[in-house]
């Protein structure tokens, strides 16, 4: 059975994950954890939960790229975790939340493809 390229396609797509804890006692502290957070934002990434960010990447090359970007931008104190799966294995994530609205909604709009000519 040959498989099509969109029936693959969720095994090519990564979603990348950043979750982090920095301190955030002094002033210097907010200014670095502040600093990191807005990186995070002009990366492209959103707010998945409190301190863990996402972003969906079009190809394992481009989330490796994205990986070494947060590497460079990580401040010396804290600890960050960095986490790919394909967007197949994040398709497969059970969510259990009644309270607020869903990061889902901004994640969407994130994926859509837009092509001026």
């Amino acid at each position: 059975m040959v498989k099509t390229p969109s029936a693959i396609s969720g095994y090519r797509k990564m979603v990348l994950f950043v979750m982090f804890d920095m301190p955030t006692e002094t002033n210097k502290d907010l200014e670095k954890y502040r600093k990191f957070r807005k990186k995070l934002f002009e990366l492209g990434f959103i707010m998945f939960q409190y301190s863990v960010y996402v972003r969906f990447c079009k190809s394992l090359a481009t989330a490796q790229k994205y990986e070494k970007k947060v590497e460079l931008s990580a401040p010396l104190n804290g600890s960050i975790r960095i986490l790919k799966i394909t967007e197949a294995q994040y398709s497969n994530m059970k969510t259990i939340e009644n309270y607020r609205e869903k990061p889902e909604k901004m994640i969407e709009e994130q994926t859509q493809t837009v092509m001026v000519f």
